[in-house]
């Protein structure tokens, strides 16, 4: 067996947890293989990484393949904090220039990782209380709407907040979010018959329904990356089921205590007018932005990343289809993010994940859900087809971006 240099462990200990990282932060399986492949590289190694949501194996040499040192290990599935997958991009970036060497880059990883939120407990409560408000107005121009679904989702994500400091509280989360929710927003139909109570549980619950991990799941099998997408997909469709079971409790129980519970869900769907779409559409960005621990100066960032999706998308679907509007959305914000990611050497998986989660209030997708929840047809085979076709246009989006204008960082 050769006799490693001094250092090996210390550049392999690195790109291990710098993997970790970047997990944690969001990224998806595909772009931290590329980016630990690069990276490894940068450092004099050999390596060959499979990543799924939920397994990571690393293998590194220096010269003789078959002399490999072989991590495992075991992670969760990750979240969303686009602030700190920034600062780490930085941290690569400066190790490639040569002002860091695997023992600083360590350091200062561990720093970023340990780093507090750049926002604190009130700033995530009033991004949520906005986000719940603004995809109301998304939906629909009835104020009535909004003014119900921005505090229930206040009132989720102090559910959220609650639960996730308690290990044992944290598998029903959504669950509960989702039933309160139902709850909350079916007995104010019954009040204010004005109100639509679909609309306000689809609102309030949009930070949890995961038509991002969706699209990021189908990518990945679209990639090659079986394992870690067939993962995710089956991740996401769970979280689907929690949010629908949960609905329905929710509703239900609401039905119970007032028979008039039926007749509020059955509410005709109004478009919202053109003038107040791109206003809404700045505060929704920006509250995304918080709630995705965006810095406050790359803020600007996510808010032209809503508007090339959206914009792009509601122009495909105003032409020709709501297919061909998620298909150019996801075209124009793919292509975007690699003229980004090559002008300003910054990570374009941040405009990615902002104009795909906006993508979907861009298009009349959610209007599937709405039959969902209004449990009339719990599981509808047609609109479960409409759903798979427009997650694929927006697969297809990212992958005609990329073969006409080919990223040139991996994240």
């Amino acid at each position: 067996m050769q006799t490693k240099p001094p250092d090996y462990r210390l550049r392999t200990r690195f790109v291990i947890k710098l993997g970790n990282a970047l997990h944690k932060c969001g990224a998806n399986s595909d772009r931290i293989e590329r980016h630990l492949l690069n990276v490894t590289k940068m450092l004099g190694l050999h390596g060959s990484f499979l990543v799924t949501p939920t397994i990571f194996t690393f293998a590194f040499w220096e010269e003789d393949e078959c002399d490999q040192f072989i991590h495992i290990e075991r992670v969760k599935p990750g979240g969303q904090n686009l602030g700190k997958l920034w600062e780490i991009d930085r941290l690569v970036e400066s190790m490639e220039t040569g002002t860091a060497d695997p023992a600083k880059g360590l350091a200062a990883l561990k720093l970023i990782t340990a780093s507090p939120p750049n926002y604190s407990i009130l700033w995530n409560a009033l991004a949520w209380f906005l986000i719940g408000g603004t995809f109301s107005m998304l939906l629909s121009p009835n104020p009535l709407n909004s003014l119900f679904a921005a505090p229930i989702a206040l009132l989720l994500c102090l559910v959220t907040t609650f639960t996730d400091r308690r290990p044992s509280w944290q598998q029903m989360s959504m669950i509960l979010a989702a039933f309160l929710a139902g709850l909350t927003a079916s007995l104010i139909g019954t009040i204010v018959p004005e109100c639509n109570p679909t609309l306000v549980i689809l609102a309030s619950l949009i930070i949890f329904i995961p038509g991002l991990g969706l699209t990021l799941a189908l990518s990945e099998i679209s990639s090659g990356h079986l394992i870690s997408g067939c993962s995710r997909l089956v991740d996401a469709v769970m979280i689907l089921l929690k949010l629908l079971f949960g609905t329905l409790t929710g509703v239900a129980a609401a039905g119970a205590l007032s028979p008039l519970v039926g007749e509020a869900l059955i509410t005709p769907h109004i478009e919202l007018p053109t003038w107040r779409v791109w206003p809404t559409l700045v505060i929704f960005s920006l509250s995304l932005g918080i709630a995705f621990d965006i810095p406050r100066p790359k803020l600007p960032w996510g808010v032209l990343a809503s508007f090339i999706a959206f914009g792009a998308a509601k122009l495909g679907e105003s032409y020709i289809s709501i297919n061909a509007g998620m298909f150019l959305g996801a075209f124009a914000i793919g292509l975007a993010s690699n003229l980004f990611a090559r002008i300003t050497r910054g990570p374009g998986t941040i405009l990615i994940i902002h104009g795909l989660f906006v993508l979907v209030p861009g298009s009349k997708v959610y209007r599937i859900l709405k039959q969902w929840v209004d449990g009339n047809n719990a599981l509808p085979a047609d609109s479960a087809g409409l759903a798979l076709i427009a997650f694929v246009a927006l697969v297809s989006g990212l992958i005609f971006s990329n073969a006409f204008l080919p990223p040139r960082k991996s994240l």
